[in-house]
Parts: C-alpha cells; structure tokens; sequence
C-alpha cells in the first residue's frame, strides 16, 4: 500500500525526472519532445484512449512564465529566431528547478477533437510514461482548463512559441495525478 510520504516522494521523482528529460530535449533535440514527454493515454478500464499525447510540465501559479513566453511570441516574426529564444530559455532557465514546478500536467488538443471530448466525458484516464529505463503509470482526473486559469495561459504561450498558427480558443485539458494510486518502476524507494 502507498503511503502519503512516499506518495510524495514518487510525486517530486516523477517532477524532477520530467525537468531532466524536457530541459535534454530542449539541449540536444531542438525541443522534439522525447517519449517520456508523450506518454499513453489509457481510460479508466485499461484501454487505450491514444498511444501518445503531448504533455507540458507546468510551473506552480506563483513562478509562472506566460508572460515571459507571451513576450517571445510576440517580440519576432522570424520561427528561426523565435526558435533559438524559446528553446535557450527551457534549456538554461524554465525547467532548472524541479520545486518550482507543480505536478499537474496539460495538453492542448484541436477544436472538437473526440479524444478530448472522451476525456472530458470520462474524467479520468491513466498516463503511461515511458523513456529509456523510467516508467510511470498515473491515474489522473482530467478537466478541461477555463479561460482566466493561468495553468492554460502557461501551456497556451508555450505551445504558441512553438507552433504560431496555434487558434486561441482550442481546449487545454489538465491532468492531476493520484499519488497513492501511482505507480514507478524504478521505484523511488526500491520497492516493487
């Protein structure tokens, strides 16, 4: 059985190993991101919603950095230059301090999209993360982000710095983890 501090102990791995992973991506993959960065999406009953999903690892309310990805989107029209900005500050700056971040995950999904809607629909899915020796399997509730929560203004200007034909009205779904109900392998505390 799960206990709550080894809960959170599984929770500040899981966050500390997706800022590794995400600021490499950013360092050596041009900001492709990596599996363990999309991981499966599984209902409540074990099927596959999709085999993979884009997630963004979004910092706590108080550290949030929308302002600053706003100012990149909006400062050049050149991709090339926009490119280089975006990814030297996620390499050096945004994902440099596992505590500043939460560990809610988002994703944006197109206009009408039926796997969002199914998400929506069923408030919970499983998240299977996978990338080289790491895995985590997170139950999670899932609901759609409103306009105001500035978690979607985060993941929206992220996503915008990478793709600027992003329309500002497409659903921002986030996905909070169940601790207890979590599972890693490795395990943080060694146990199977």
């Amino acid at each position: 059985m799960t206990t709550a501090p080894r809960a959170e102990r599984l929770r500040d791995h899981f966050v500390g190993w997706q800022c590794r992973i995400r600021a490499d991506a950013m360092r050596r993959r041009s900001g492709r991101p990596s599996p363990g960065m999309r991981p499966r999406v599984l209902s409540a009953a074990g099927e596959e919603f999709a085999p993979a999903v884009t997630t963004l690892l979004v910092r706590r309310e108080a550290e949030s950095f929308a302002p600053e990805f706003r100012h990149l989107a909006r400062r050049t029209h050149d991709p090339r230059d926009r490119r280089e900005a975006t990814l030297a500050l996620l390499a050096e700056r945004y994902y440099q301090h596992a505590q500043d971040f939460s560990d809610v995950l988002t994703a944006t999904f197109a206009a009408g999209s039926a796997l969002s809607e199914d998400l929506v629909r069923e408030a919970r899915c499983t998240l299977a993360f996978a990338q080289d020796s790491h895995r985590y399997d997170l139950p999670c509730s899932v609901s759609v982000l409103r306009a105001d929560d500035p978690r979607r203004d985060e993941t929206w200007w992220h996503n915008a710095l990478f793709n600027p034909q992003l329309p500002p009205d497409i659903p921002v779904l986030a996905f909070v983890p169940r601790w207890l109900d979590a599972v890693a392998d490795p395990d943080p505390d060694g146990e199977r």
